[in-house]
């Protein structure tokens, strides 16, 4: 049985992981209503691709992996949530865990309910693959995450130097 460590931080990623991903599921509905869907200027454009694979065109029609990786991955960051964070000493990495699994649970609902994600943002000024808005949320998070881990993070080194004085 899991320990959860802080139950104010364990609430905080379940709840606010349900609102990014209704958050996302709502940007996808309005983008089917003009006049978004006809949006097309220099910067980007909203338009419809039925995605079978992930980012970058990867592991196209397989479907049933990308869903199991992306259970793995939301179940690895709720263990890490609720054993590792507190909700009063680490939110950043709380809330950029929480934006990575509202994105991961959007992508992998809309993959396990049609097969595929929907992709609708196309950027104009550079070739680049459609995207969403769960994918914005995945990368989001991963780039807080990591900025959190190389800068912020100093924990481990406290630790560290206590231990040689």
């Amino acid at each position: 049985m899991i320990k959860i460590k802080d139950k104010k931080a364990f609430i905080f990623y379940f709840l606010m992981s349900i609102i990014f991903l209704d958050f996302g599921n709502q940007i996808r509905k309005i983008s089917y209503f003009p006049p978004f869907k006809d949006i097309n200027n220099p910067v980007f454009q909203i338009m419809h691709l039925n995605n079978t694979g992930s980012a970058f065109n990867l592991f196209q029609n397989h479907a049933t992996f990308l869903s199991i990786f992306g259970i793995i991955a939301v179940f690895i960051a709720f263990i890490y949530v609720s054993v590792n964070l507190s909700f009063k000493n680490d939110k950043l990495p709380l809330f950029s865990i929480t934006v990575f699994s509202g994105g991961t649970l959007g992508n992998l609902i809309e993959r396990l309910q049609f097969g595929y994600v929907i992709d609708y943002i196309k950027l104009n000024f550079i070739n680049f693959p459609v995207f969403n808005a769960f994918d914005i949320m995945i990368c989001t998070g991963i780039f807080l995450y990591i900025v959190y881990a190389l800068f912020l993070d100093n924990s481990d080194k406290a630790i560290k130097n206590n231990g040689n004085n």
